[in-house]
């Protein structure tokens, strides 16, 4: 996992650089080895297993989701997105990832931004429906 996320984050700005080859000095070359340098060292700290846990809890409540979608229960389902969403927000594991994410993000300004949880997105949006 944690190799996937490294190769991700370095061939990102590769494909950017190739549409727009006068973008990268040395500097920023060497700015941007140092950071993901240090995105290695913080993805080097989160529990591989905490987070095997987490993608399979995430998958299971995927499936409960679609389930009760598939039911009828709308809302149900609404409110289990929701409260799982909360508690996933706040898994010390989750919130590392966030944090090496973020470090990544300011190294390579190209990146899209990763999307956190936002119980307010909730609130215009169903879950059955995406």
């Amino acid at each position: 996992m944690k190799t996937a996320f490294i190769l991700v984050v370095l061939l990102a700005p590769a494909g950017a650089l190739a549409q727009n080859p006068g973008a990268m000095n040395q500097g920023n070359m060497q700015n941007m080895m140092q950071v993901m340098q240090q995105v290695q060292e913080c993805m080097a700290g989160i529990d591989e297993a905490k987070l095997q846990e987490l993608q399979v809890k995430s998958e299971k409540m995927s499936r409960e989701i679609d389930s009760l979608c598939s039911q009828g229960q709308r809302d149900k389902a609404q409110k289990t997105a929701i409260t799982f969403g909360r508690e996933i927000a706040s898994d010390p594991t989750l919130k590392q990832m966030q944090k090496c994410g973020e470090m990544a993000q300011g190294a390579l300004p190209m990146m899209e931004n990763v999307e956190t949880y936002d119980e307010k997105e909730y609130a215009n949006r169903h879950v059955c429906d995406e």
